[in-house]
C-alpha cells in the first residue's frame, strides 16, 4: 500500500479530508499526510500509537502552526484504520 488515500477526520464538529500515504522503510514504516500544504509525518511509538514527528529538513515554525488537537485525531484515526 503505496498509494495515496483519503484520510477522513472529525475535526470541530466537520468532516476533513487529508491526503495521505504509507511510506515502507526496511522493517519499519511512517504515514506522510498532507495537512493543509503541511507535510506530517507519523509513526508508531513503543507502545504501538502513533505520534507526528517533525523531520530535520521541516521548519519547527510550520509545525507550530499545527493544532494539537487535530495532530491527535490524526493519530487516532490511523490507530483505527490498522486495528
Amino acid at each position: 500500500m503505496t498509494e495515496e488515500f483519503t484520510l477522513t477526520v472529525k475535526y470541530k464538529g466537520e468532516d476533513h479530508d487529508f491526503t495521505a500515504k504509507l511510506l515502507l522503510q526496511g522493517h519499519s514504516h511512517k504515514f506522510e499526510v498532507n495537512i493543509n500544504g503541511i507535510t506530517v509525518f507519523f509513526e508508531p511509538d513503543e507502545g504501538g500509537n502513533y505520534r507526528s514527528i517533525r523531520m530535520p529538513w521541516q521548519e519547527e515554525k510550520n509545525m507550530q502552526k499545527l493544532d494539537k488537537e487535530l495532530l491527535a485525531l490524526i493519530s487516532q484515526n490511523i490507530e483505527e484504520i490498522l486495528a
